[in-house]
């Protein structure tokens, strides 16, 4: 098994035991049972179980940005691949914390560890929105200067109603007015 197998075994493991057991029952023995390698294979990918923990959740948000990235192949205008973008962020953090109570857990208790955790994924989804904005520009849609800032600022501002959303206190809300909001967001961005 080559090296990257192993470790997406590790890493898989890990999230259907964390899943399962919640994070404080699981530590890098069990892993290491549950997937059939030694205390040295796991040591060898993760330092500690907290390690471990940060790699399922960069893991889980991995999926999302995957889903992401096949809305730029597209062929639909910049501000449509905008709102597929949105719900699908919205609806595939929900997912990940359906299939994963302790990563839902952890979106309630400690949103700090999510956040260190998906920084690498931050990365990639404001590349994927920029491409968004400047196919935007191109297309006469959208009407900025910065689209790197832009970009920036429509994640965090996504970024900051998901655990509302995932509380179901503006979750049904926004679903049931996706085209309001939508429409606030789109009107910022396009041309007057």
């Amino acid at each position: 098994m080559s090296k990257e197998n192993t470790k997406n075994l590790i890493i898989e493991t890990a999230l259907r035991l964390f899943s399962e057991r919640g994070r404080k029952n699981v530590n890098m023995d069990s892993v290491a049972e549950a997937c059939g390698k030694c205390r040295r294979t796991i040591y060898n990918h993760f330092l500690n179980i907290d390690m471990l923990y940060l790699a399922t959740i960069e893991y889980e948000l991995d999926k999302m940005v995957k889903k992401l990235s096949t809305i730029q192949e597209e062929k639909i205008p910049a501000d449509e691949m905008l709102r597929k973008f949105v719900h699908v962020h919205f609806k595939s953090i929900q997912q990940a914390t359906e299939r994963n109570k302790t990563l839902r857990t952890t979106f309630y208790e400690s949103y700090e560890e999510i956040d260190r955790a998906r920084r690498p994924i931050d990365v990639k989804e404001i590349r994927l929105l920029k491409n968004i904005i400047d196919q935007g520009r191109t297309q006469g849609i959208f009407d900025l200067r910065e689209s790197q800032w832009t970009a920036m600022l429509i994640l965090y501002a996504i970024k900051g109603v998901e655990l509302p959303f995932l509380k179901h206190s503006i979750g049904n809300w926004l679903e049931k007015n996706e085209d309001y909001v939508m429409g606030i967001l789109q009107r910022s961005l396009t041309k007057r």
